[in-house]
């Protein structure tokens, strides 16, 4: 399927035509910086997540472990969405100079605007070449496709909560998803719905909000709560006109941590991939793709 979007693009492109493209643009390098600090912080060894290189080692470094949900939610949130566009960006996540979305015309409009022009070729004709046209179609196709991805968030929200409203005193694994300055957003193990644990629910300690690390640090030595930990909670209230659900805390789960080389945090400071420099035009083929954001990582829209 890659292979064949990124075919057609390329083909598209020799001819010198412009066509709605598949686009995700760079990630902030300030992002990048302050994700590197954080993976660090975790005790993971790391090179600078400028280089796309270094984050795909790490997500693979990471992959069954403890710390695998918090450098996911971390990488997706570094992340920018991708976009229809006749502009030549790329594709950041797939590594791809070149790349349109062609394989999907039943359900995709802009793969519908590329089989159309494919089909003039085919008869001979040149497809108009309207910029103009094509960027007001990529910001209206883009905007669909968000507004369609909230709205089905929104009823599988709707749904979960319905089933949690008959589970109030159940407890259930959670992982961290969130942390903020009056609690922490979990989302259950089994089943995905998203919920929250007020700060002023747990009773065991004082706790303040570290935004460099995403975590809450309680005022006795180690007890802290930051993103991916696992833990059991206990439903405790549900309010579907405000989409609301809200969980107590029970416990942590205590995982082993496989044996990996692992660094006190801090770790290396440099800040150049010296390994696949000059790659980074290479296509991504056998590589494993990088999250994308939009759908809190439940989906990756490619």
């Amino acid at each position: 399927m890659l292979a064949a979007n990124e075919a057609v693009a390329e083909s598209l492109q020799d001819q010198q035509l412009l066509f709605l493209r598949r686009v995700h643009g760079n990630p902030d390098p300030r992002k990048l910086k302050a994700l590197t600090q954080f993976i660090r912080h975790l005790g993971i060894e790391s090179e600078s997540l400028e280089s796309r290189f270094e984050i795909q080692r790490v997500l693979q470094q990471v992959e069954g472990c403890p710390e695998q949900y918090a450098v996911n939610y971390a990488i997706l949130r570094s992340m920018q969405k991708a976009v229809y566009a006749p502009d030549e960006e790329g594709h950041y996540a797939l590594a791809s100079d070149c790349y349109c979305h062609f394989t999907s015309p039943i359900r995709r409009y802009p793969d519908l605007t590329v089989h159309r022009m494919l089909q003039s070729l085919f008869e001979g004709k040149r497809p108009a070449n309207d910029r103009g046209w094509l960027t007001q179609m990529g910001e209206h196709c883009s905007d669909r496709e968000q507004r369609a991805e909230s709205a089905e968030r929104e009823l599988i929200k709707l749904k979960l909560l319905r089933h949690f409203s008959e589970k109030i005193g159940c407890q259930m694994p959670v992982v961290i998803t969130g942390v903020e300055k009056y609690g922490m957003f979990v989302e259950g193990l089994e089943l995905p719905g998203e919920g929250l644990i007020r700060i002023d629910t747990l009773e065991d300690d004082s706790y303040d909000y570290d935004d460099s690390t995403h975590s809450l640090v309680g005022r006795r030595a180690d007890n802290v709560f930051q993103l991916g930990d696992r833990l059991t909670a206990e439903v405790a209230a549900v309010d579907l006109d405000r989409r609301e659900l809200d969980f107590h805390f029970v416990s942590r789960e205590q995982t082993p941590t496989p044996s990996r080389k692992r660094k006190p945090a801090g770790g290396s400071d440099r800040t150049n991939d010296k390994k696949g420099q000059g790659k980074e035009k290479g296509k991504s083929k056998g590589k494993k793709s990088i999250p994308q954001s939009g759908a809190k990582g439940k989906k990756r829209r490619r």
